[in-house]
Formats: structure tokens, C-alpha cells, sequence
């Protein structure tokens, strides 16, 4: 489909974190909260949010990555949260949807959607859509080229799903210091 991974190195920017930090819009009356930010949990609700790390790098195997991005989205059960990507010829959105299930973990419904420039072609678009279910702290890794075992995945994402807590507080209500890393299991999706 794609025949070098040279035009994923392009620059890509994630959209929304510095929207996270101003509260400015939940000032200003009629104007909602950005989708994904911390503002736009309700309250009471605020005991139930999620949080969804993510960390996006371009990189060829055995080197250093060219480029990578960080940011935290904020969401509850039942509503979905979207990661943008925007490169020169690329296009990404990934769009989570996180389930508590029986067992105390999540069950997540993802979408993934590339739009990529396709040479003479045109322009290309693949979508996916998949369900997980992961742990809190448990990382899922999406290639949205795909992963080759000559090549290696040229564009990276990884995504961490755990519940929210302040400040004061570590992972799953712990005080920061009590808060210890809980195991780690690749659930990779090209």
C-alpha cells in the first residue's frame, strides 16, 4: 500500500493539549469545555474519569526516532475520545471509547482512520475499527501503516488507558508515593 514510509517522518502535530491547561472556555458562558479536555467531565462524574495517555513516535528499527509527541486525554465510560494526527501527505484520527467490564478492567471500541497521499493516486483512506480488553495502565500499540518485520512500523502510537486522579494522587487513588507500575502487555493492531 505504501510504498515508503519516507513521507511519515514529515512533521505531525497532535492537536488539543495546550486546550487541556485553559480553562477559558468553561469562563465564557455558551462555550463547551474542548472534547478530551479534564474541563469537560462533569463533576460529578469527575470519580469516574479515565485518563488516555498517548505516545506517538516516527522511527526506522535500531535507530534513534525522528520524531515523537506526547498528550493525555481525558474521558468517562461510554464517551468516546479522539487523538488527531496531522502530517504534510497524512492524516490520522484515532477515536477510543472506553467500557468498564466485569471483570474491573475496560473493554475499548477503537477506530482508526488514515488519510495518506497515494502518489498519482490520489489521496488513500483505510479505516479500522476494533475491540480490546485491557487492564488500567495496560498499553495498546496501533500502527496505522501497519508493521513490517523487515522494516519495522514507521509511526508508532501508544496508548495508555488508567483512572484519573489528582494530583495528590497516583494511579487508581493511591497517594503518589504508595502508587507502584502495574505489568504490561502489548495488545498490538496494525
Amino acid at each position: 500500500m505504501l510504498a515508503s514510509a519516507a513521507f511519515v517522518a514529515t512533521a505531525f502535530t497532535t492537536f488539543s493539549a495546550w486546550a487541556q491547561t485553559t480553562p477559558i472556555a468553561a469562563q465564557l458562558p455558551g462555550i463547551l469545555p474542548e472534547s478530551g479536555s479534564l474541563a469537560s467531565i462533569p463533576a460529578a462524574l469527575i470519580g469516574e474519569a479515565l485518563t488516555v495517555s498517548i505516545f506517538a513516535t516516527v522511527s526506522r528499527p535500531s535507530e534513534a526516532p525522528t520524531w515523537e509527541a506526547r498528550d493525555i486525554k481525558y474521558t468517562i465510560p461510554g464517551t468516546s475520545v479522539s487523538v488527531k494526527m496531522i502530517g504534510r501527505e497524512t492524516a490520522i484520527v484515532i477515536t477510543i471509547t472506553p467500557y468498564k467490564d466485569k471483570k474491573g478492567g475496560l473493554m475499548l471500541v477503537v477506530q482508526g482512520q488514515v488519510w495518506y497521499k497515494d502518489g498519482e493516486a490520489g489521496v488513500g483512506y483505510r479505516t479500522t475499527v476494533d475491540t480490546l480488553t485491557v487492564g488500567f495502565g495496560e498499553r495498546v500499540l496501533f500502527y496505522p501503516f501497519g508493521a513490517k518485520p523487515e522494516g519495522g512500523a514507521p509511526l508508532r502510537v501508544e496508548l495508555i488507558m488508567d483512572k484519573y486522579a489528582s494530583a495528590s494522587e497516583g494511579p487508581a487513588g493511591q497517594s503518589a508515593t504508595e502508587a507502584t507500575p502495574s505489568p504490561v502487555k502489548d495488545k498490538a493492531k496494525p
